[in-house]
């Protein structure tokens, strides 16, 4: 790629032949230890990178991204997408239905007014083992949450946009 560079080699090239001596060229090695550190750093932070932007909002790069993130080998993260038990919520004017109503089977209509007097359902489940947290609340949890957190930034960071999601643990065997 065009951003691999050996210094050693390149400030080899750039000295005339006649100082390319064993001592010059140690030398100049101490000079670029530095600079070859930072560019070290710079591969592996883009190596990093590189890994991250190859994750889409699939189901099964999410689940391979969590896994990973523990050095998980048999998917013990997984997710499952519930099924859809959605009645209408809109009607069309023919249907005789009083506009602005929202009717649930079985119960009287209500009018809307703000969307989160609607009941939303997760669009899918994150199954976690009890060996990474024993619990959803960080006070109660063996490690203080921290796996949790981990698992809650992964997930709002890789769903997709306007996708929400439930955190269920069970124990794995």
């Amino acid at each position: 790629m065009w951003y691999r560079i050996d210094f050693t080699r390149f400030v080899q090239q750039l000295l005339p032949p006649i100082l390319r001596s064993k001592v010059m060229m140690a030398l100049f090695r101490v000079f670029i230890t530095p600079l070859r550190y930072l560019y070290d750093k710079f591969l592996a932070y883009r190596d990093s990178i590189s890994s991250r932007l190859n994750i889409t909002a699939n189901v099964q790069y999410i689940q391979k991204a969590l896994n990973d993130a523990f050095y998980l080998t048999d998917n013990q993260i997984y997710i499952e997408t519930p099924e859809d038990e959605r009645t209408p919520s809109f009607y069309f004017q023919d249907e005789g239905q009083p506009p602005n109503y929202f009717y649930v089977a079985g119960n009287k209509p209500f009018y809307l007014r703000e969307p989160d007097e609607v009941s939303s359902r997760e669009t899918f489940i994150v199954y976690i083992p009890t060996f990474l947290c024993s619990s959803l609340d960080s006070e109660d949890d063996k490690y203080n949450g921290e796996n949790l957190q981990i698992i809650y930034n992964l997930l709002n960071y890789y769903k997709p946009a306007g996708r929400s999601y439930r955190i269920e643990l069970y124990d794995y065997e």
